[in-house]
């Protein structure tokens, strides 16, 4: 059987993920945005409306599955 999580469940791993690989999210308005941290300025990566899509998004640019 396929185990379900919260959106809640979700957005809070893709910011554990996030901050183990030097991002960050900024949740504005509803929308959730993902930056990586440099020593000049934080890089705009992209940004999602849901807390699966920001998952999958912070996977993606951690390279982790």
């Amino acid at each position: 059987m396929a185990r379900t999580h919260t959106p809640q469940q979700q957005y809070k791993e893709a910011v554990i993920i996030a901050v183990e690989h030097g991002m960050f999210v900024v949740t504005k308005g509803g929308r959730h945005t993902l930056f990586r941290k440099t020593d000049v300025r934080p890089v705009w990566l992209g940004s999602r409306v849901d807390a699966a899509a920001l998952r999958s998004l912070v996977c993606r640019c951690a390279g982790v599955k």
